[in-house]
């Protein structure tokens, strides 16, 4: 290690105990401090424990005639002696105890305490010192204090004070102090929702809660709404936001709203009526807006701390409640006149509108025939060329007179408002025929007041067109009901209990019953076999919730016979869209499932005969290819035993023949292959057709007078090349033995057809019987 760095090292080392050196000094000092201080504080105790022996006995018996509670503390806090009362309310068990009364301080009330406790040392009393403090069983009481110093020699070494619990008092004094602010707040007040307004801000101010709601109970809905509130209910313009509406009996609010009676919740979380308005909280308070029996509104409260509601804030509430039950529904009423009112006024307005602009003429008249009210239509209708509000108060006694020329029937027109008026009895749906072919349907309604006749209204409806769609309707509805009634299809209509209401001719016959014999019969009873009634109860069950559907059933006619039907059902609504029951359209499918089990049957059987068939075709194809073998064989034996004999042109009639025997094993293997894997199972390929017309006439045998033409170049094709050549060859085989002419004339040609091809082979042979036409093609 180099020499400076042990210097350094050697700096640090002296620093480090010049450090040690001096916290040792300060640590001596203040040892000494504390040993002088606890001396001292030793000898203190000893004077107060001796001033305290001195007085025992004196302090004894003023403890015995104190009834308050009274406490003796030293000049820290701690408590040295009290009374019974004084334990009581303090929330101790008895006088032994080790308690410094500052702990039941407020943190919020230190300040204050520490000057009151100078005030008191420096004048020896303190009177009528009020304060909140947490006892040591937790609980917050408000007291008052009278204190004072106790001396020895002239020096303060205690105090002493009587201590009064005035938590009710000034609880009591507080609420009385909100009610008055409420009522206060309140008095002259019309407007619901100022009122509303009010309230809540005082009760929040009070519960030092930023959470409180008024809902109003509306009877009529039995629901609950929210017209005032305070904190984050409310917006920047103080207007309410996310407003809720609850169902008597929903939450807490709608239970208390329900039952009448106050509650608190501690907890909501366990609480399952508890509904979430704006955040959620932990207590809730709700009381009941009562006048007399009946509930006009709730307020209601929340805060975020558990458990923060007390029994003191329900008295409160309940009394806020009574107090302001009876301004608020006052409030109601005025605001149900108010609106009451302008509904009047706006359906008076309507009103006017309305019956200036109907469709149907209004006339009304006093008890003296003077017009009250009449409106454009109904001038129109009379001819009159006048502004209908020009015609109140006049004179209607020589009106029927003066329009009877307007009506068919003039003198009937002017004689019938006679008898009417003269009766004063209600005339609806009364016919007028004008003279230009209009149709009116008239009504006359009298209108009494306390038995005492004060009038009567007219009212004229033009009914032409609707008389004209009447007739019309009644055509078209007579029409469509004996196409149903005589319909090939049986219809019938059903109830909700599947009654029978209606029957078509042709069900009629179906069924084999009279249709008085069907008409309010239980369908399902009637006809259905005893396995299929599970069925038609779904199918009915599927209508009365507006299910379709179709379905087979067996069912049993009048005279015994079963018969499969087949029933396409839908439900029937009524005006109002709601299912009244439904409607079943039937076809006899008898017949037709007697055919499909024929059909079924002959497919047994065909299958069958397929089977035999390859079977067969195995035996036919082996039978035919022996002989095949051993002419070839021959051939072979004649070609090799006259090999030098042969001359060029027998040689290639051999080769020719050797070919042909060849293509016809093929042929036989390729229909054996054919007929045992089935059509659908075909393998598909191009076919060029002309390659295969090169091989397929070498194989025919064509006479010379017979010649074979193809008009022009074949397409390629997709298919089974053997099943192609099958068709071709015994198109072309039949085409060349039965040709009865001199020169026989045989064409190939086809058209295309641009999603397909059509070949034809003409010949001028003997050709097909037209009877036989039918059946071929």
């Amino acid at each position: 290690m180099s020499d400076d760095k042990i210097g350094v090292y050697m700096r640090a080392l002296e620093r480090e105990r010049a450090a040690r050196r001096e916290a040792e000094r300060i640590l001596e000092e203040k040892s000494a401090e504390l040993y002088e201080a606890n001396e001292q504080l030793t000898r203190l105790n000893r004077d107060l424990e001796s001033l305290l022996t001195r007085t025992d006995s004196q302090l004894q018996g003023v403890f015995e005639n104190i009834v308050d509670p009274y406490v003796i503390m030293d000049l820290t806090g701690n408590i040295l002696k009290m009374n019974n009362a004084a334990i009581h309310l303090l929330g101790f068990e008895n006088d032994k105890v080790d308690f410094n009364l500052m702990d039941m301080v407020l943190p919020s009330e230190y300040d204050r305490v520490a000057k009151s406790f100078k005030t008191l040392l420096k004048k020896g009393t303190l009177t009528d010192f009020e304060i909140e403090i947490k006892t040591k069983n937790e609980e917050l009481k408000i007291v008052h204090i009278n204190a004072s110093i106790i001396y020895d020699k002239d020096i303060p070494v205690a105090a002493q004070g009587i201590i009064r619990d005035i938590t009710l008092t000034r609880e009591k004094e507080f609420v009385v102090e909100v009610i008055n602010d409420i009522a206060q707040s309140i008095l002259g007040k019309f407007d619901l929702y100022e009122i509303a307004y009010q309230i809540t801000d005082k009760i929040a101010t009070y519960l030092e809660s930023n959470d409180c709601v008024i809902y109003l109970y509306h009877e009529d809905e039995n629901t609950l709404e929210q017209i005032s509130a305070y904190g984050e209910k409310l917006d920047e313009n103080n207007q309410l936001v996310n407003k809720i509406i609850l169902k008597e009996g929903e939450g807490i609010v709608g239970a208390v709203a329900k039952s009448g009676i106050a509650e608190i919740v501690h907890n909501t979380e366990f609480d399952k009526r508890y509904v979430k308005d704006i955040d959620n909280c932990k207590s809730e308070i709700s009381i009941p807006i009562l006048l007399g029996n009946k509930v006009i509104g709730v307020i209601d409260s929340e805060h975020p701390e558990e458990g923060f509601f007390t029994n003191k804030h329900l008295d409160m509430l309940n009394s806020i409640a009574n107090i302001v039950a009876l301004q608020l529904k006052s409030a109601i009423d005025l605001r149900e006149r108010k609106l009451i009112e302008e509904q009047l006024i706006e359906s008076e307005n309507r009103l006017s509108t309305l019956i200036l602009n109907l469709d149907s003429g209004v006339l009304l008249e006093d008890e003296n025939r003077k017009i009250v009210v009449t409106n454009r239509k109904f001038c129109e209708f009379f001819k009159i060329p006048v502004d209908p509000s020009k015609l109140v108060g006049e004179d209607c006694t020589g009106a029927a007179e003066q329009s009877k020329m307007h009506f068919l029937d003039p003198q009937s027109f002017v004689s019938r408002i006679n008898t009417i008026l003269n009766d004063k009895k209600a005339v609806l749906g009364e016919e007028l025929r004008m003279a230009d072919g209009t149709i009116l349907e008239r009504d006359y309604i009298p209108i009494f007041k306390n038995n005492t006749y004060k009038g009567h209204l007219w009212t004229y409806k033009d009914v032409t067109l609707k008389r004209k769609y009447s007739k019309s309707l009644e055509a078209q509805k007579q029409k469509y009901s004996n196409i149903i009634a005589n319909m090939n299809l049986g219809l019938i209509e059903v109830s909700l209990d599947d009654e029978i209401l209606m029957a078509n001719n042709s069900f009629v016959k179906m069924s084999g019953y009279s249709e008085d014999e069907l008409i309010g019969k239980v369908a399902n009873e009637v006809f259905t076999i005893e396995k299929d009634k599970a069925t038609i109860k779904k199918e009915n069950d599927d209508r009365k919730k507006g299910v379709s559907n179709s379905y087979e059933i067996r069912i049993k006619r009048k005279d015994g016979a079963n018969r499969v039907w087949l029933v396409s059902g839908a439900p029937n609504y009524n005006l109002n869209g709601e299912v009244i029951g439904s409607i079943g359209i039937h076809l006899d499918i008898t017949d037709i499932k007697n055919l499909q089990r024929q059909k079924e049957a002959l497919v047994k059987d065909l299958e069958t005969t397929n089977n035999e068939l390859q079977e067969y075709a195995h035996i036919v194809s082996h039978d035919l290819k022996s002989p095949l073998r051993s002419i070839n064989a021959l051939v072979n034996w004649i070609k090799e035993d006259n090999k030098e004999k042969l001359d060029e042109a027998s040689l290639q009639n051999i080769a020719l023949i050797e070919v042909t025997l060849e293509k016809m094993e093929q042929l036989i293997s390729d229909i054996l292959d054919y007929s045992s894997v089935g059509s659908d199972k075909a393998k598909k390929e191009t076919i060029d057709l002309n390659h295969l017309m090169k091989e397929i006439l070498p194989l025919l045998h064509v006479p010379d007078h017979i010649t074979i033409s193809i008009n022009k170049p074949l397409p390629k094709v997709k298919g089974d090349c053997t099943m192609l050549q099958q068709l071709f060859q015994n198109l072309l085989s039949n085409a060349v033995r039965y040709n009865d002419k001199k020169e026989g004339q045989i064409e190939i040609n086809y058209r295309d057809k641009n999603s397909f091809y059509q070949f034809s082979v003409k010949d001028n042979g003997i050709g097909i019987d037209k009877k036989y036409h039918d059946k071929i093609f």
